[in-house]
């Protein structure tokens, strides 16, 4: 697992609801556990609608920025509540430790997965000369029946996540659970991330209008001083505010970089408009991973947990003006 830092003590600790039913809810507990100092983290037992009807009653008192579930669950949770959800997947290693736990009970396996059928098993069925039965479900009654099938069939073992497991159990078969702890712990990873876009997205909305905080306040005479190298400054900002390339501003830290990006773009030619907007952002703040959303933005359903009707880029917030990109280095 990468090593994460807790976030900064001035920003609220995430808050990520998990959501399982069966053998997912244990694995979900004992990972919690190393996550907890970095989020407030809630489990809710419950499945499908049960579950959404849930989610959306306590949603409209209270605050939830992640939702993490898995499989047929997750899917389902998708859409029907407001709220980002990550969906745990099994990884590649996960079926393949799965199917050979089931090896060892028997060699007759069957896999069920939701809605795709896993490409690992045909690898896998060559490595070791198994012929493995696979089927794909999306309801409950469509798990069941698959099951129903293949123990008439002669399987005596099924991989799949925890409703395939309850389900083989309960038809007098063997399950074998197909998530890992590292699984589950890269659904954390990707909740904690997606908390944090969301929290950015929220500070942007709270420091104001965006007519105002898009805005230069700051202009050439507010760039004082009488010595050569200032006045060198001021008429190198004269000239480069009259070309549309981008500018290099080099400087120490508190020296004064955005003082002189605000002044090129108020220099700049006034037939671009009076109200040309200038957007400021510390990159040295935003996570690498959520910097190409912050510059670009993204359509809805992009990724996972992609906010509903998507999200202005920067540089399409700052189009016709300025984008001032701090700390690059």
């Amino acid at each position: 697992m990468r090593p994460l830092s807790p976030l900064p003590q001035e920003v609220d600790k995430p808050v990520i609801w998990t959501v399982s039913v069966s053998r997912l809810s244990d694995l979900l507990r004992d990972i919690t556990l190393e996550y907890d100092h970095l989020a407030t983290i809630e489990p809710i037992n419950l499945g499908f609608d049960e579950a959404a009807r849930h989610i959306r009653e306590r949603m409209a008192s209270e605050r939830c920025d992640v939702v993490i579930a898995a499989g047929s669950n997750g899917a389902y949770l998708k859409g029907r509540v407001s709220a980002p959800v990550v969906v745990a997947k099994a990884s590649g290693f996960d079926v393949m430790q799965a199917l050979a736990r089931a090896r060892k009970v028997s060699s007759r396996i069957g896999v069920i997965s939701y809605q795709q059928p896993l490409p690992e098993l045909a690898d896998f069925s060559a490595t070791f000369g198994l012929t493995i039965a696979q089927r794909t479900y999306v309801t409950r009654e469509d798990a069941r029946a698959a099951i129903k099938e293949m123990k008439k069939n002669g399987i005596e073992v099924v991989v799949g996540a925890g409703l395939i497991t309850d389900l083989a159990e309960e038809a007098g078969l063997t399950g074998v659970f197909l998530y890992s702890a590292a699984s589950i712990r890269q659904a954390f990873d990707d909740a904690l991330e997606l908390a944090r876009l969301t929290q950015l997205e929220a500070n942007r909305i709270r420091r104001g209008p965006a007519n105002e905080s898009r805005r230069a306040r700051r202009g050439l005479n507010d760039l004082r001083g009488e010595s050569e190298a200032m006045e060198r400054l001021r008429q190198s900002v004269v000239l480069y505010a009259r070309s549309p390339a981008t500018v290099l501003i080099q400087g120490e830290t508190g020296s004064g970089k955005e003082l002189v990006a605000q002044a090129i773009h108020r220099e700049g030619p006034r037939n671009l408009g009076a109200n040309r907007p200038f957007v400021a952002v510390n990159c040295g703040a935003i996570a690498e991973s959520l910097l190409e959303s912050e510059l670009f933005g993204h359509e809805e359903g992009a990724f996972t947990g992609a906010r509903r009707g998507g999200h202005t880029g920067l540089f399409e917030a700052a189009n016709r003006g300025t984008l001032f990109l701090d700390e690059i280095g």
